[in-house]
């Protein structure tokens, strides 16, 4: 066989078993875990956004829904995740010249805990945060329902990559 058509073969199928390896829906949790449930998280947070909590469980929900096989349930499951919002806070991040804020920085941090009696060696705590900039002429106001989407769409899937492949 010609070496380059041997060294092609290899990567294709370098590339075809990589693919397995870094597949999300339940790759690292044995067969036997099929169901989970997403406790609401609740709100420690100095400043509390009424409509937080709902949109962080639910987008947490929304990813295990999507990118997993495993079923969500409202009892007794396999894996029970509880998370608390510790953490909502608005920070200037870049100084103009006159030493007045040109963005805002809005961050949420959360800690999140996965507990399984059947499986502890699935149990783990860890803490999340992302963050979203803004313009900072623009009052959170106008900005906080999209920004908190975004920043909970990006925790919840730490959250999920966390869960499914424990990294």
């Amino acid at each position: 066989m010609h070496s380059t058509t041997y060294r092609l073969l290899l990567a294709i199928g370098g590339m075809g078993l990589s693919g397995c390896v870094y597949s999300f829906r339940s790759g690292a949790l044995p067969p036997q875990v099929r169901t989970i449930t997403i406790m609401p998280f609740t709100n420690e947070a100095t400043l509390v956004v009424p409509t937080l909590v709902q949109t962080l469980t639910e987008a947490v929900r929304q990813k295990f829904v999507t990118q997993s096989s495993l079923i969500l349930s409202t009892g007794k499951s396999d894996l029970t995740l509880y998370g608390r919002i510790i953490d909502f806070k608005v920070a200037p991040v870049a100084i103009q010249g006159s030493q007045q804020a040109a963005q805002n920085r809005l961050s949420i941090t959360v800690e999140v805990r996965c507990m399984s009696e059947a499986f502890p060696e699935l149990r783990w705590e860890q803490t999340f945060m992302n963050f979203s900039d803004f313009p900072a002429a623009q009052p959170l106001s106008q900005v906080q329902e999209a920004l908190v989407s975004d920043i909970s769409d990006r925790i919840a899937q730490d959250i999920v990559n966390k869960t499914l492949s424990n990294w």
